[in-house]
C-alpha cells in the first residue's frame, strides 16, 4: 500500500499543504515564509521541515490510534506536543518530570518502555515516586503521571481502556503555613534574576496581596501611592462590595511605574511571553526554585509574610 504523503495546493484554503489519510484531507498548514518553492521532485513534491514536522505529528496519532497498545514514551509524546503550543511553561515541568519517571528501571526494564494497557501498574508509579524524601515532591509527580495517563483515556483516537495509575496512592501532605524570611526572599530574586518574575514577587513581598489580584493589576489602577480595584475585581468584593485598596511603595514604587508606562493597557505584570500571570504558570516558577535550590515558597507564603514583618 502507497504510504501518504504531503502534497501542495495554490487554491485550497489559499495556499497550503494537505495530506489525504483514509480518504479524508486534512491541513498542514500554510507554505512557511522563506521556504524553498514548492515543486515536484520524481513525481513527489517537496515539503519544508515545518510541513513535515506536522504531518509526523498526524501520523503519530493516527498510528497509535490503530494499535491495541502502545508506550508510556509515545502517550507523553503526543501528550506533550498537544500541551506545548498552548502552554511553554508547564510542557517544560511535565516534560521534566514524565522523563525522570520514563528513565526508571523496574525489574530491569525502563518504564518508558511498558505497555500501558498490558503492563503498567500502580505499583510501577508509587515504587518510583517513594525514592523522593518529600511528601509533597511524591504527590506532585503521582498526579502529573496519573493526569498524563488520563488524558490518554479521555482522547477519543487513543486505545487507553483505563488509568493504571487511578488507584496510586497520593501521599497526604500536613497543612502548614509557610513564611518565608527577608534572606529566602532575597535567594528567590537572585534565581530569577533579570526575569520579569522578580518584579512580581517584589510586589507580592510589599504588598502581602493575593496573587490572583496583582495578576489583575493594570495601570489605571493606580493613583497617588494605591491600587484600587472595584469590589468585580477582588476575590471578597461580592461579599463586602467594597473596592480593594493596595498601598504601593518602597522600591514597589519604582517598579509599578516603570511597568506602568511599559504597559499603559492591561495587566502591568506579565511573564517573558508577555501574558498575565496564571496559577500554573507561578506554580510552575515556584516548583523550579524548589527543584533547584530548595526554596520553598509559594504566593501565599511571601502574602503571611509582611503579616509577620509588621
Amino acid at each position: 500500500m502507497r504510504q501518504p504523503h504531503p502534497w501542495y495546493s495554490e487554491t485550497r484554503s489559499g495556499g497550503g499543504w494537505f495530506v489525504k489519510l483514509s480518504g479524508e484531507q486534512h491541513f498542514l498548514g500554510k507554505h512557511p515564509v522563506g521556504a524553498a518553492k514548492p515543486m515536484k521532485r520524481s513525481g513527489r513534491w517537496n515539503p519544508p521541515s515545518e510541513i513535515l514536522s506536522e504531518y509526523h505529528k498526524l501520523m503519530a496519532v493516527r498510528d497509535t490510534a490503530s494499535k491495541a497498545d502502545y508506550t508510556f514514551d509515545n502517550i507523553c509524546a503526543l501528550y506533550l506536543a498537544e500541551l506545548e503550543p498552548e502552554n511553554p511553561a508547564l510542557a517544560k515541568r511535565y516534560r521534566q518530570i514524565l522523563d525522570k519517571f520514563s528513565v526508571h528501571v523496574y525489574k530491569g526494564r525502563r518504564i518508558g518502555k511498558f505497555l500501558v494497557n498490558a503492563e503498567l501498574e500502580a505499583v510501577h508509579l508509587e515504587s518510583w515516586a517513594k525514592q523522593y524524601p518529600s511528601d509533597q515532591t511524591q504527590r506532585t509527580y503521582i498526579t502529573f503521571c496519573k493526569a498524563v495517563v488520563e488524558w490518554a483515556v479521555k482522547k477519543k483516537n487513543i486505545n487507553v481502556h483505563q488509568n493504571p495509575f487511578a488507584e496510586a496512592k497520593v501521599p497526604k501532605v500536613t497543612s502548614r503555613a509557610v513564611v518565608i524570611s527577608e534572606d529566602e526572599h532575597k535567594a528567590l530574586l537572585k534565581f530569577w534574576k533579570n526575569d520579569s518574575f522578580c518584579d512580581f514577587l517584589q510586589a507580592l513581598w510589599y504588598t502581602g496581596a493575593r496573587p490572583g489580584e496583582l495578576a489583575k493589576v493594570e495601570a489605571r489602577h493606580f493613583d497617588e501611592g494605591l491600587w484600587r480595584l472595584d469590589s468585580t475585581e477582588h476575590k471578597t468584593g461580592r461579599v463586602t462590595g467594597k473596592d480593594r485598596l493596595i498601598g504601593v511603595a518602597d522600591e514597589l514604587l519604582e517598579i509599578v511605574e516603570r511597568l506602568s508606562k511599559l504597559h499603559p493597557e492591561g495587566p502591568i505584570f506579565r511573564n517573558t511571553y508577555g501574558r498575565r500571570w496564571t496559577i500554573s504558570a507561578m506554580y510552575v516558577r515556584f516548583e523550579s526554585a524548589r527543584a533547584s535550590k530548595n526554596l520553598f515558597s509559594n504566593g501565599q507564603s511571601l502574602r503571611h509574610s509582611l503579616r509577620l514583618r509588621g
